[in-house]
């Protein structure tokens, strides 16, 4: 029994011998691929390029400038020319003026109202005739009648009309007449016009009310288009001018209003389209889409021209005076040093942000660098304890090796 236990021992210990080796093989494994991860960290790192801030030298240079009448012009290009006797560069200079431009804006949600408005037209003297014997007027075969107030239709009509026309209402109501037009419309007229026109001396002048008529952008008034009004006449042309194939230039309705001491140009047309976009009928104002506005006003304006030049250069070469090829004056360049300043503070801000992604990346891999090495650390703890067992069971294998030899002599020699 002492032999067959002592086998059993040895046996127990050897598999756990082999364990403890596997095991070790493992760890081994591990801090290899540990080493790799290591290294691609550090290949990492060298891969990193540090930035480099940026110099103001890189954003400053020299411009020259000279002073023509009224403006000071500043040179942006100088060309060196070889083939021409009379001037050496080509330059482009620039200065900025005031220039009168017209202007076009989309407005968000005009609130364009569409109503009403006492307009008016004329009749022409041949149209008009008079019945003397019956004292009734005639305007195109058609009766003309004297206004009666007591009529509801008239007497709206007229009143209306007399919000746009005052003087109306200073007229005596026998000597205002009424008829309906060709076009269906209900019209208005005075004595004083119907005999003029019957004497030959003007047509004569009618009243009618105008349906379909923009009276407000906001709660900004809509007047029609003056164009006996110089300013507006002229505003209304640049704008034309700039924008010739729109609306604004070929209808033939224009309507205005001031806003924010600004004057604004719309059309008929442009106003009515904006109007009919209201998602809701009982709200014709609100959450109308955009409407098409134009305007005209000076604005300061970049003017660039580019042409030969004669450029007297001192003994360094730097350039002290100008003479160009339409002019017999010679100037004298003024020399600046200009830096860039919102360029380089572009580039400042991009170096900050790009030192930061650096200083991150570094982190990283520093963050990276000690958890392996911990997880090294952790594993050759493990391996020099495996070390330690594994001498401890070749120790007590030895031991019990020789156990075994002495129970196999002693049985042996109990037979001979």
């Amino acid at each position: 029994m002492g032999m067959a236990a002592s086998q059993a021992r040895y046996l127990g210990l050897t598999a756990r011998k082999t364990n403890v080796e596997y095991e070790g093989q493992q760890i081994n494994q591990a801090r290899t691929a540990l080493a790799n991860q290591s290294a691609n960290t550090f290949n990492e790192l060298l891969a990193l390029e540090v930035p480099t801030a940026p110099s103001t030298q890189d954003y400053t240079t020299l411009q020259y400038s000279y002073t023509e009448g009224t403006y000071d012009e500043t040179i942006t290009d100088m060309t060196e020319l070889t083939n021409d006797p009379d001037y050496n560069y080509l330059v482009t200079h620039h200065h900025y003026a005031d220039v009168f431009t017209g202007v076009r804006v989309n407005k968000a949600n005009p609130q364009v109202l569409i109503g009403t408005k006492g307009s008016d037209g004329t009749i022409a003297q041949a149209d008009v005739a008079y019945d003397d014997v019956n004292d009734v007027y005639t305007i195109n075969g058609t009766t003309v009648n004297n206004y009666d107030p007591l009529v509801k239709d008239q007497r709206d009509n007229f009143e209306k009309i007399c919000e746009d026309y005052p003087d109306l209402k200073q007229e005596d109501l026998n000597n205002i007449f009424v008829y309906t037009d060709t076009d269906g419309s209900m019209k208005f007229t005075t004595r004083t016009e119907l005999e003029n026109a019957v004497a030959g001396t003007s047509d004569a002048k009618n009243y009618f009310v105008e349906a379909g008529v923009p009276t407000y952008v906001g709660n900004c008034e809509l007047s029609e288009y003056d164009e006996t009004d110089p300013e507006l006449k002229a505003a209304y042309e640049e704008i034309c001018k700039q924008f010739p194939g729109e609306n604004i230039a070929t209808s033939d309705n224009i309507y205005t209003w001031e806003y924010q001491g600004r004057t604004y140009f719309a059309s008929l047309e442009d106003l009515t389209s904006a109007a009919i976009t209201a998602t809701n009928p009982e709200k014709p104002t609100e959450n109308q889409g955009k409407l098409t506005t134009y305007y005209a006003e000076n604005i300061s304006t970049k003017i660039e021209t580019t042409e030969k030049a004669f450029i007297d250069l001192d003994s360094s070469g730097r350039p002290q005076s100008i003479r160009f090829e339409d002019s017999t004056a010679t100037y004298a360049l003024n020399t600046e040093t200009i830096t860039d300043e919102n360029a380089y503070q572009d580039a400042m801000n991009q170096y900050n942000y790009d030192m930061q992604v650096y200083e991150k990346a570094i982190a990283d891999i520093n963050a990276k660098t000690e958890k392996i090495q911990e997880q090294d650390r952790t594993l050759e703890l493990r391996l020099r304890q495996l070390d330690t067992e594994q001498e401890a069971l070749q120790t007590e294998m030895e031991a019990v090796k020789k156990v075994i030899e002495k129970n196999i002599e002693s049985t042996f020699k109990t037979f001979e």
